[in-house]
């Protein structure tokens, strides 16, 4: 009987226009649904920076060495992205260093030249780091290993955005070598044998304690930085020497590192990347790149870069466009909400989706500088090296005989000068050159202080000298 009063008529009205309703609802309930997916942005992620010292673009087995294991550190590329035509921000250390914390050319903030244990300058207060943009969303910030970046108070990590430090003030090359945590001196002339698990010993800490917030850390190995010092319990482990046992060390702390991020279930939305902050020095290998640290050619500015990141990134994904260390700021601004400064030129671009979809460079052309002078200018294709060395001498080749193009897809090793077939592009670049050179040109007035006033004080001062 209660079936004969579906017939009734106001109960069929009743029927139809739900099932008319929901006909119509149903594309929108797809649409209200699928919406977040598609439009939300993701959780902020963590983001690790593993900077190591002098390790060449042929120094891990993911870019074709054969006398160096790395499997920790490939592991990095094979669940991530590789880039292979990844550039330090400069050649040596300190600009390099600059560059990938403030999103500029070192001339820019004067950080053009290498500090020294006696140098009375560092980077300048008024710089804005990564760890200050991140620090401004809510990041906490540590940094771990070499700073380099100048050693009196006003230049120290904990006054650049850091909230922690434990690490030393520049090269492991240098006296007095000691060890600090925030600005008090903990361990003075430090075993170097050791170093890199004390290092490792805090990120896996810092991890531990931030793994509820997000965080950046900020961790820059002291080595293979001459002289290479591996821990001793890696010591003929490689058939690399000392230089190859301590390429080893550094990968058993990347291990640690991605242990620790499985330990505390946060892998999944931790950004980890893996780079250098230049080409080898007197050990280490170039690749096929020519050249070496401190050269103008390939081999002393392009390097390894890799990173992971699971919710983001799919694995195995190769990026050969062109990029350098002076994007992440505002790569990490994007990727945390941050906001980059308005007040200064930022050279950096945001390259999240050279990471996470295979984009192509946002850069039209990316610049080398080499102290107060540009080294060299590249496009997607084609360098032009402005100066080189020979021996111990910069040669300036605008004065001898031209500068040289290079056609990178043709000729990776740098050897055959092609201007003249190319006039076009030689004469394009030397016109961005020279607009560049105009306005870097009057900022690299910071002296070289390596020759400080003889009885200078030697290495990190707090109190005001």
């Amino acid at each position: 009987m209660k079936n004969s009063r579906m017939h009734d008529p106001f109960r069929r009205f009743i029927l139809l226009s739900a099932v008319i309703l929901a006909l119509f609802c149903l594309p929108l309930a797809a649409v209200a649904q699928d919406a977040p997916v598609a439009g939300a942005e993701p959780p902020r992620p963590n983001i690790i920076v593993i900077f190591v010292d002098d390790l060449g673009y042929g120094d891990l087995s993911a870019f074709g060495a054969t006398a160096i294991d790395t499997p920790n550190i490939d592991r990095l590329g094979e669940e991530g992205v590789i880039m292979t035509n990844w550039y330090a921000a400069s050649n040596v250390c300190t600009p390099s260093r600059a560059g990938l914390l403030t999103g500029r050319y070192a001339p820019r903030s004067g950080t053009q030249f290498v500090t020294r244990p006696h140098s009375a300058w560092g980077m300048p207060p008024e710089e804005i780091t990564i760890a200050e943009m991140l620090g401004e969303t809510g990041y906490a910030t540590g940094m771990i290993g070499k700073w380099h970046l100048g050693h009196r108070l006003e230049f120290w990590p904990t006054s650049q955005g850091f909230d922690s430090f434990l690490g030393v003030a520049y090269s492991n090359d240098m006296a007095p070598f000691d060890l600090y945590r925030g600005t008090d001196m903990i361990e003075e002339d430090i075993d170097q044998s050791r170093l890199s698990d004390k290092y490792t010993d805090e990120a896996v800490r810092f991890i531990g304690e931030h793994a509820g917030q997000p965080f950046f850390l900020y961790y820059a190995h002291s080595h293979p930085h001459y002289p290479a010092v591996p821990a001793q319990r890696n010591v003929g482990s490689s058939r690399g020497g000392d230089y190859g046992d301590t390429v080893v060390t550094i990968d058993d702390s990347v291990g640690r590192i991605l242990e620790a991020l499985d330990e505390r279930e946060i892998a999944e939305n931790t950004l980890v990347l893996f780079t250098s902050d230049n080409g080898p020095w007197f050990q280490g290998s170039p690749g096929t790149l020519r050249a070496r640290k401190g050269e103008t050619y390939e081999g002393g500015y392009r390097v390894p870069f890799l990173a992971r990141w699971p919710a983001r990134i799919p694995a195995g994904l190769v990026n050969d466009e062109m990029a350098m260390a002076i994007d992440l700021l505002p790569t990490f601004a994007r990727l945390s909400g941050g906001e980059l400064p308005t007040d200064r030129v930022i050279d950096g671009r945001d390259i999240s989706g050279m990471w996470t979809r295979g984009a192509r460079s946002p850069h039209d052309v990316l610049y080398f500088f080499d102290a107060n002078d540009l080294a060299a200018i590249r496009n997607d294709r084609f360098k032009l090296v402005l100066k080189t060395y020979y021996r111990n001498g910069p040669i300036p080749f605008r004065r001898f005989a031209g500068p040289k193009l290079f056609d990178l897809a043709a000729d990776p090793t740098e050897s055959y000068d092609v201007g003249n077939r190319h006039p076009d592009v030689f004469e394009r670049l030397m016109g961005l050159a020279r607009e560049m050179e105009a306005v870097t040109d009057p900022m690299a007035t910071v002296p070289d202080s390596s020759a400080s006033p003889e009885g200078a004080l030697l290495g990190p001062r707090f109190d005001g000298q």
